[in-house]
């Protein structure tokens, strides 16, 4: 069903390189929303239960405490970015009826910022991602999405991979931003011994100059 739902807004022969949600972390608001207002009715039971106009309150009280749980979960599974092998789209979901789709052409693509702001985002590495394009004086943005630096750099790979004029499929570019993440990782670790050597260094310059100076104070 909801392949369905995204293909909709796919071009004929476009293909898919990544569809970018919010972090599972974000929902925990909601969430916790829902279960309160599911919550509340408990302290009623015993009023609730003892006549009809008590039970039908908690059926109807119940069913809005549903219908706002399953609310807010369309609104942040479907509140995404669609990044293709042609475009940018923004997929703005409010509510279960309300959908509204942007496009951004890669070439009209003038920035890609994000932002991690709070304490939860810092923990849970999700952040905001803002699209400064050419075809709008508005930024599209999706927030509270995971390694939004990811997102980032791919679209700026897909994007430099367009105006090189270089031909390419989803697989291959998803095989290329795998092997660029092992580079980034096996300069990390190359990095770490270097620093460690650098350290060990500077310790035996510090205790050659302690050794000197003790020797000075004994003469």
């Amino acid at each position: 069903m909801f392949k369905d739902y995204f293909s909709q807004d796919l071009k004929e022969g476009e293909q898919v390189i990544k569809i970018v949600r919010k972090h599972g972390a974000s929902f925990l608001w909601p969430a916790f929303k829902t279960f309160l207002i599911l919550l509340i009715p408990c302290f009623f039971v015993s009023w609730l239960f003892s006549n009809y106009v008590g039970l039908l309150i908690f059926l109807v009280w119940l069913a809005v405490g549903i219908g706002y749980g399953l609310n807010q979960w369309i609104e942040w599974y479907l509140d995404l970015f669609i990044l293709t092998d042609k475009r940018i789209i923004r997929i703005d979901q409010k509510g279960l009826f309300n959908r509204k789709v942007i496009e951004y052409s890669y070439d009209s693509v003038q920035g890609v910022t994000y932002e991690i702001s709070g304490m939860l985002a810092m923990a849970f590495g999700y952040g905001d991602v803002k699209v400064q394009s050419s075809e709008s004086t508005k930024e599209i943005a999706i927030k509270k999405v995971p390694n939004p630096k990811e997102v980032q750099d791919l679209i700026n790979m897909v994007q430099t991979k367009i105006a090189d004029a270089k031909g390419f499929s989803a697989e291959e570019l998803i095989a290329m931003i795998a092997e660029n993440k092992q580079k980034s990782q096996e300069e990390e670790e190359t990095e770490e011994p270097n620093k460690k050597d650098d350290a060990a260094e500077k310790e035996d310059a510090d205790n050659q100059e302690t050794d000197e100076l003790f020797k000075i104070k004994e003469i």
